[in-house]
């Protein structure tokens, strides 16, 4: 597949089989290709946890934990606890803080990047994805709980499983290209 029918057919999706394991050498070939993107001053910031069997559940719980101590809706918070096993592997996607705020930018538009080079790859291999955020208030939680260095911003938890059936692309509206001078 060519990178622009990657481009055009990669589809936010989490029909997959729940019963079909991603391979974690696939997980770690995404993580992988992720450190391919951009990244000023070759500050290297990606930082990966994988949450798969009973570490979904964890990984729910604790954000819903986190969601309840700040006062989110009981039945947001309880939908949380278990919506992490909708699909067989959830990868969460951190940038490391930087020496400076304009650093830590640049570090966080780095993993950016890479979760999408991961999520193109990921279509190329077969496997439906949907990347999601972290609620409010479960940042620190989360990169806690991943093992990650204080001060990491949790970007992404990527929802990967093997794709049943193929989602239709939504309408794009036109580019509008403006010209400086």
């Amino acid at each position: 597949m060519t990178i622009d029918k990657v481009i055009r057919t990669r589809r936010t999706s989490m029909l997959v089989d729940k019963d079909r394991p991603v391979p974690r050498d696939l997980v770690l070939e995404l993580c992988e290709l992720a450190q391919w993107a951009p990244n000023h001053k070759r500050t290297w910031p990606w930082r990966f946890a994988i949450a798969e069997g009973d570490g979904r559940a964890t990984l729910g719980g604790v954000i819903a934990d986190a969601m309840a101590s700040f006062g989110d809706d009981p039945e947001r918070v309880a939908k949380t606890r278990t919506k992490y096993l909708r699909t067989p592997t959830t990868l969460v996607v951190g940038a490391a803080p930087g020496d400076s705020p304009l650093r830590t930018a640049e570090n966080r538009d780095a993993a950016a990047a890479g979760v999408q080079n991961a999520l193109l790859a990921a279509t190329e291999r077969g496997l439906a994805s949907y990347w999601g955020s972290c609620p409010k208030g479960a940042n620190d939680a989360v990169a806690a709980l991943c093992g990650f260095e204080p001060g990491t911003h949790v970007v992404a938890l990527v929802y990967l499983g093997w794709a049943t059936e193929t989602v239709a692309a939504p309408e794009r509206p036109p580019v509008q290209l403006h010209v400086i001078g």
